[in-house]
């Protein structure tokens, strides 16, 4: 049985758009109104990330990859660009996946790792089937 309670501690955090071309999508965001930030690399996920952001809009990781063998090469083997993931902040993350996991097939596709981009911040990569690929942001303590 699907524990609602426990789904509306998610909270939205971001999508994650991967993008052959950085400085092109960064010039889009910005036009937009977004505040584009430096970008980093996160060896752990091999992308380069520029995190958009705006007073009015969704947050918007933008992801290139590093080298052909990243995961997020193969989501573009297609299209120059594509919704990549969704991001939801969760106060905890074992709780969420046992509700989840009760009515979904949840398939783990990176445990529990730090992120570079949210100041070493827990984040792991589930793909639910017929959802999609999602990562869960811990929350700050």
């Amino acid at each position: 049985m699907l524990d609602e309670s426990v789904f509306r501690q998610a909270r939205f955090n971001h999508f994650g758009l991967a993008v052959r071309d950085l400085a092109s999508a960064c010039t889009f965001y910005q036009a937009l109104g977004y505040q584009c930030s430096d970008p980093i690399v996160d060896m752990s996920q091999e992308v380069e990330i520029v995190m958009c952001r705006s007073a009015l809009l969704p947050d918007v990781e933008l992801l290139k990859p590093l080298h052909d063998k990243s995961p997020v090469s193969r989501s573009l083997k297609t299209s120059d660009a594509v919704i990549y993931h969704i991001c939801l902040e969760v106060d905890n993350l074992e709780e969420f996946l046992k509700s989840l996991k009760a009515t979904h097939r949840v398939v783990c596709v990176k445990p529990r790792t730090p992120a570079v981009l949210f100041d070493q911040r827990p984040v792991s990569f589930y793909y639910v089937k017929g959802v999609g690929l999602f990562e869960f942001l811990e929350s700050e303590s």
